[in-house]
């Protein structure tokens, strides 16, 4: 396969990811095909909606880099630094972090890590 695409329509379905809090729907769209290569690379959809009392990721033991596509994201990592982020604005977020994701109202970001596909 030398490429895949996802339309607009099919790019923002982002179905509400098992077992995590309420707010967090999180998909992977694309991922490194072959299994058991070095250095996998997936993207992902992730949508967040308020939550009263964000809850913290789980702990990258991955490098993460992302962009938002719509919303406002807020991102706080376990030192205190946050940023707030419109829509165009890019992260990236290092290996061995603890990250809370926040929004005012809601965020759509595409997310690109260095891991393998959940659930392979």
């Amino acid at each position: 396969m030398v490429f895949e695409h996802k339309s607009e329509r099919e790019f923002y379905r982002v179905p509400k990811l098992e077992g995590a809090p309420p707010p967090v729907h999180f998909v992977d769209v694309f991922s490194t095909a072959e299994k058991g290569v070095p250095n996998p690379l997936t993207g992902s959809m992730f949508l967040l909606e308020y939550a009263e009392t964000p809850e913290p990721a789980p702990h990258y033991d991955y490098d993460e880099s992302g962009v938002v596509v719509k919303g406002t994201l807020v991102i706080e990592d376990e030192k205190g630094n946050k940023a707030t982020l419109q829509e165009g604005d890019t992260f990236f977020i290092h290996r061995g972090s603890d990250i809370t994701f926040s929004s005012p109202k809601f965020a759509i970001a595409y997310k690109v890590a260095s891991r393998t596909k959940i659930g392979h």
